[in-house]
């Protein structure tokens, strides 16, 4: 029995569906990191945080299963390297964006990840897009760019909220291209090897700059631990994801991923009492009318094939 025939999950759109929305509702809190803190760490030291606590985690979880992650080097490894960078990037990046713009803002910015990847997934991946990937896509996307409209920023962009949307733009690059990456792994290798390696390394990335930061900048420990609880969830999130790649493919997940803006205007809600507006409300219904063009079964299919 080959590996990809051992990780390789039956494709279920409407399973890989749920467990996709669960894993953005684990990762909506970490995004907003550098809201939540209001200046108290950095971006680089909540996204050392983050890897660095998910590679504890891992470690721990890998110890009591006893999965033997370190004592042969993945073939993959690499590729493992590779996602841990695109990793850093997207987080840093949403974090930040995040920061500097409200927070459904950041989140309906980054989403143009959805349409990157499913041009990706077809150039790189070879996977086959159909229409329906593509109306999905187009609807999903009108309808952060109406949430980002109804946003009400005071007097407008400034260039610090500029450098924001350029953040969230890098974000979507670098979480698009870790998307294909996860897909591809996904299939080869097992959740705790895949989750160790790519938390490991980030964390190995940024414990000298970071730990250089705190000495330098004084950043008392206590802070720090008040963001501990970021890689024990960012590991909940991750196993999900990666437990719906199994299960469909990146062109298939990616619009889906459109929803997470939803997550983040009722976080948005719940914790600064942000009310969306009545576009915002019209872009929230052509998300979700994307995701019923992916998932809901085609009318025209049974017709087309009883004639």
């Amino acid at each position: 029995m080959s590996q990809n025939s051992i990780y390789h999950r039956p494709e279920n759109t409407l399973l890989a569906l749920a467990l996709t929305l669960a894993g953005m509702t684990a990762f909506t809190p970490i995004f907003a990191a550098g809201k939540l803190s209001g200046g108290l760490l950095p971006v680089a030291a909540l996204v050392w945080l983050r890897f660095l606590g998910g590679a504890a985690t891992i470690v721990g979880v890998a110890t009591v299963k006893r999965v033997p992650v370190f004592t042969r080097l993945s073939a993959l490894w690499k590729l493992h390297l590779m996602r841990s960078f695109c990793g850093v990037g997207g987080l840093a990046c949403s974090i930040y964006a995040a920061s500097v713009l409200p927070l459904a803002d950041a989140t309906a910015i980054g989403l143009t990840k959805g349409i990157i990847a499913i041009v990706l997934a077809g150039l790189i991946l070879k996977e086959v897009i159909t229409g329906r990937h593509w109306v999905a896509g187009v609807l999903c996307a009108a309808g952060a760019y109406l949430v980002v409209r109804s946003a009400e920023t005071g007097a407008g962009y400034d260039d610090l909220a500029l450098t924001g949307v350029v953040a969230a733009l890098m974000g979507a690059i670098f979480m698009a291209c870790e998307a294909l990456i996860m897909r591809y792994i996904a299939q080869r290798e097992d959740t705790i090897t895949i989750l160790a390696y790519v938390n490991v390394f980030a964390a190995i990335l940024l414990s000298g700059p970071v730990l250089w930061l705190i000495v330098k900048d004084g950043i008392a420990w206590q802070n720090l631990l008040l963001f501990a609880w970021m890689g024990p969830l960012a590991i909940v999130g991750q196993s999900l994801n990666i437990s719906a790649y199994r299960r469909a493919g990146a062109a298939t997940l990616a619009p889906v991923y459109y929803g997470t803006v939803l997550l983040s205007a009722a976080f948005g809600f719940a914790v600064w009492g942000e009310i969306p507006t009545r576009i915002a409300v019209l872009g929230a219904v052509l998300i979700i009318a994307g995701g019923a063009v992916l998932t809901l079964p085609n009318p025209f299919r049974k017709i087309r094939q009883a004639s």
